[in-house]
C-alpha cells in the first residue's frame, strides 16, 4: 500500500512500512533529529486499509490537524501530523481507496455508511504492564520488535477464539466478541487467561528483556459485558463505542491498583457457565466518571506483579 509522510519544512518524503517507528534514537524507522522528539515518540501501523497513528507518552506529544493524539487514530490524505514541533504531511494511494478526496467519490461514500447498530458485546481491554519503564531501556529498534510482536501475539490468541480486534492502542488492545453467550464469555476467559500470563508469551525480544532487565513483561487484562454502538465513526472507521466500552478500560485500569492482572466485573460473570470458577471476589470499587461503585472479580492463582510462573 503506497503511504508516505511528506516534511512540511523541505519537502522530504517518507515511505510508511507496516510499521513505523517514530523518534530520534538513530535506530528509529523515521528518525527526527529534534530535540523536541522523545527517542521513541509515536508509531504508525497499518491496520487493513488504514494506517493508524498512536503516541507512545511523548514527552511534547502528537498531533494530527492540531488535536492531541491521546488514542490511537486513523488517518486520511492531507492529514498534518505533528510530532513534538516537527510537522508532516500523511498521503496514501487513493488507488488503494482509503482515502478518495474528489467530492463525487466522498459523496458516494457518505451516502453508502451503513446507521450505527447497537448490540450486546462481550469486551476485553489488554495493556502491557510498566511499558513506559521497559521501552526506556531499550533501543528504538527494540521497542518496534516488542511491539511488533505483541500485535502479532494478540491476533494469535484472540482471533481463533472468535474475537473483533477493534483496535490497537500503542502497547494496549481492544477487542470485542458480538455476542454475550456463555461461549463469547468463556473464549474471553480463555484469551484473558493466555495474555497475563508471562510463558505464555515469550515472543524473542521480550524474553530477551525477561533476560537482560530481570522484567517479565506480562499483560493486564479487563473484561466486561454491555451495549456498544457499532459503526462508521466519521471517518469511515469501523469501531466500537458506548459506556460499557469506557467501563472496560476503567477495569483494566484497577488491576494495577489491586496488583492482579485479570479483572472482571459482575455482568460478565452472570451467566457466564464454567468460566466463572476461574474467578474469586476483588471488591467494590469506584471507577473514573463512573456514578456508582462497581463489583469486579480476580483471576485465581494469577501470577502477582513482575512473577513469572
Amino acid at each position: 500500500m503506497g503511504a508516505k509522510l511528506r516534511a512540511a519544512d523541505d519537502g522530504a518524503v517518507y515511505p510508511l512500512e507496516d510499521f513505523n517507528l517514530i523518534g530520534r534514537s538513530q535506530d528509529a524507522t523515521i528518525r527526527v533529529p529534534d530535540a523536541g522528539i522523545s527517542r521513541q515518540h509515536a508509531t504508525l501501523r497499518r491496520e487493513g486499509r488504514y494506517f493508524w497513528v498512536t503516541d507512545l507518552g511523548s514527552s511534547n506529544g502528537t498531533y494530527v490537524n492540531d488535536v492531541a493524539v491521546t488514542a490511537a487514530r486513523a488517518l486520511r490524505t492531507g492529514d498534518r501530523v505533528q510530532f513534538g514541533t516537527s510537522v508532516y504531511l500523511f498521503d496514501q494511494d487513493e488507488s488503494e481507496g482509503a482515502s478518495p478526496t474528489s467530492g463525487l467519490q466522498t459523496q458516494v461514500l457518505r451516502s453508502a455508511t451503513p446507521p450505527l447498530k447497537t448490540i450486546k458485546a462481550t469486551l476485553l481491554v489488554g495493556d502491557l504492564r510498566d511499558f513506559t519503564q521497559i521501552s526506556s531501556q531499550l533501543t528504538a529498534e527494540e521497542v518496534g520488535n516488542m511491539l511488533r510482536e505483541w500485535y502479532a501475539d494478540c491476533e494469535a490468541i484472540l482471533k481463533p477464539r472468535g474475537a473483533v480486534i477493534d483496535k490497537f492502542i500503542g502497547d494496549g488492545v481492544f477487542a470485542y466478541w458480538p455476542k454475550v453467550d456463555v461461549k463469547s464469555r468463556i473464549q474471553a476467559a480463555e484469551a484473558a487467561q493466555l495474555l497475563s500470563r508471562p510463558e505464555a508469551n515469550q515472543s524473542v525480544t521480550r524474553r530477551k528483556v525477561t533476560e537482560n532487565l530481570g522484567i517479565a513483561v506480562q499483560c493486564n487484562v479487563g473484561l466486561h459485558v454491555g451495549k456498544v454502538a457499532l459503526g462508521a465513526m466519521g471517518r469511515g472507521v469501523n469501531t466500537a463505542v458506548g459506556e460499557a466500552v469506557n467501563v472496560t478500560f476503567r477495569i483494566e485500569g484497577l488491576t494495577r491498583k489491586l496488583g492482579t492482572p485479570v479483572l472482571v466485573s459482575r455482568e460478565f460473570l452472570e451467566d457466564c457457565g464454567a468460566a466463572a470458577a476461574l474467578f474469586e471476589e476483588a471488591g467494590t470499587h469506584v471507577l473514573k466518571g463512573q456514578p456508582e461503585p462497581v463489583e469486579v472479580f480476580r483471576l485465581k492463582d494469577a501470577p502477582k506483579p513482575g512473577e513469572a510462573v
